[in-house]
């Protein structure tokens, strides 16, 4: 579609100007059209914003204590030559409910609109000094009292610490301790992004060209424990709903609480919304999705509905793969639940359905041999290991899962590194069952595999959500999330125990850039859903950020 604009003759000659040769540019029409309406339209204390906002106007307080960076004179040349555009990244908190934001609400906070806070839910913006100068030439206005320019650290702080500041980063200075927004509903991270650059809704003229690139973007999802058992293979299998079934939900809600969990405790019923395979479609739309697989899937296999013992039906990793699912760990306490020869069963079936491994083996050299994949070009190594029912690991001559002995992960990793590992991740199966609490020693545990070289930590075994953690790892940031809470499981021990988090995880390169937490559900025991983190999934959000208060840094 083409787009044609007429500029206000009410904006000021210069304004004018500026916005029309912005407008020349690839991608700037749109942009162009939406800050000329909103500063048209837009009074800023009774007056029209075009006099409210001169070029004189001083930048507001810095979002820390340090001086805030003035703001470069906008160059003449930047309407009249074609300079580089570039993206620019709206970030708001980690924990903010809502994800996405107009491109005119930036514009009217950049203008400083007076209603714009009370209208977008931000008081204050904090730009980087890379970003503000070209914003100021792609709006044709020194920012209003809203704006304050400070470091891209200084940035990434002040959105982490306040849920009212919006940010504005160049995509290179783009962390994951803050949310990057979708603009418009367009995305520039993760697995729903932009084709092409030019699409994003945001974008400023540089003199430098930015080194950012989509192409190099690689997305990983991940999930804690799958139950193949009890009702979700009762409805899938007998019940004729196809081994797809336990995937083929979308997005849901909660119903209503009712008693009947452990000791009277309560659970939880929930609905599916649809649309109908979005789930399924949302786990395969990433580079590698990877969960724990809750115990064996034998030739022998029995249902014993609700049984804590859990052998799998093979026919069910078939539903598994056609949901994206392209790597599993087995080391856990459920491993050996069909015995020796259950353990060798289960490596040969998920061969067979070509899904990848590890964490369990014939002995102990094989269970720590680590799942290899490629994901966009880089080389990943997963490494799992056990570190509860120790009954279930691995020996010199028996099989089962790996344990977790520190020192031998610490070597493993270093050996994947040395294979040529371009992205370690470590899924641990630790903690304690059904509490949100994070003991020290898994703490203490998670920077040892960092500085080992791990780039993501992603454990399960709780069954409730956990705390997340970052670290700076010598590969650059590193992410842990000490439990991702149960996945596909029909275990009605409460509410807890059915609701869970789907981890969305993108990096530029090896680095990683962003995280997405996604609340997910049982639904009558056979399907997970998606739960809309901004309403019936908040609880979900709450516990996992409550369980990290105190030592986390987000």
């Amino acid at each position: 579609m083409k787009i044609s604009v007429s500029l206000p003759r009410s904006l000021p000659r210069r304004t004018r100007t500026i916005l029309g040769g912005a407008a020349a540019l690839c991608g700037m029409v749109a942009l162009v059209a939406i800050v000329a309406s909103a500063l048209v339209a837009g009074p800023v204390n009774g007056r029209q914003a075009e006099s409210a906002v001169p070029a004189s106007t001083a930048i507001g307080s810095p979002a820390s204590s340090s001086a805030s960076t003035p703001l470069a004179a906008i160059p003449s040349a930047a309407a009249s030559s074609a300079p580089t555009l570039a993206p620019v990244v709206p970030v708001a908190n980690f924990w903010a409910a809502h994800r996405d934001i107009a491109l005119v609400d930036v514009a009217r906070l950049w203008a400083g609109i007076a209603s714009a806070p009370s209208e977008t839910g931000y008081d204050s913006v904090a730009v980087s000094p890379a970003v503000a100068s070209p914003l100021a030439a792609a709006f044709g206005l020194v920012p209003g009292g809203y704006v304050r320019i400070v470091t891209a650290a200084e940035v990434r702080t002040a959105v982490r610490t306040s849920s009212t500041t919006l940010g504005l980063l160049a995509p290179e200075e783009v962390a994951p301790e803050v949310r990057a927004l979708t603009v418009d509903g367009t995305a520039l991270f993760g697995p729903d992004r932009v084709k092409d650059i030019s699409l994003w809704p945001l974008q400023a003229p540089v003199t430098t060209p930015t080194t950012f690139s989509l192409d190099s973007e690689m997305t990983i999802d991940a999930g804690g424990d799958v139950n193949l058992d009890r009702r979700v293979y009762l409805k899938s299998v007998p019940g004729g709903q196809g081994v797809d079934f336990p995937w083929s939900a979308g997005r849901a809600h909660i119903t209503y609480y009712e008693g009947g969990g452990f000791e009277g405790r309560q659970t939880v019923q929930a609905a599916d919304d649809g649309p109908a395979g979005y789930f399924a479609q949302k786990l395969g739309s990433t580079d590698l999705t990877l969960v724990n697989l809750e115990g064996s899937v034998p030739n022998d296999w029995i249902t014993r509905d609700f049984s804590l013992i859990f052998t799998f039906d093979p026919d069910m990793l078939k539903g598994m793969k056609d949901a994206g699912i392209d790597a599993v760990t087995l080391p856990n306490n459920h491993i050996r639940n069909g015995g020796d020869q259950g353990v060798i069963d289960t490596i040969n079936n998920l061969d067979g359905a070509g899904i990848a491994h590890t964490g369990a083996g014939a002995n102990l050299t094989a269970a720590r041999q680590p799942a290899w994949l490629m994901a966009n070009g880089k080389k990943v190594a997963v490494l799992g290991y056990c570190a509860v029912g120790w009954g279930n690991t691995a020996t010199d001559t028996e099989p089962g899962g790996a344990p977790m002995d520190m020192d031998a992960v610490v070597s493993d990793i270093h050996a994947a590194r040395a294979a040529g590992a371009d992205i370690v991740i470590v899924m641990p199966h630790w903690g304690s069952e059904y509490s949100y609490s994070v003991f020290s020693s898994q703490r203490a545990e998670a920077a040892q595999m960092v500085a080992a070289g791990a780039d993501l930590i992603l454990g399960s075994h709780s069954h409730w959500v956990g705390g997340i953690q970052s670290f700076d790892g010598p590969n650059g940031p590193a992410f842990v999330d000490y439990s991702m809470g149960d996945f596909l499981f029909d275990l009605t021990h409460d509410a807890s125990a059915e609701q869970g988090v789907l981890v969305t995880l993108t990096f530029s390169g090896t680095r990683l850039v962003q995280v997405s937490l996604d609340p997910t559900i049982m639904i009558y025991g056979a399907q997970v859903g998606l739960l809309d983190p901004a309403g019936d999934g908040q609880g979900v959000l709450n516990a996992i950020r409550d369980a990290s208060r105190g030592w986390s840094n987000w």
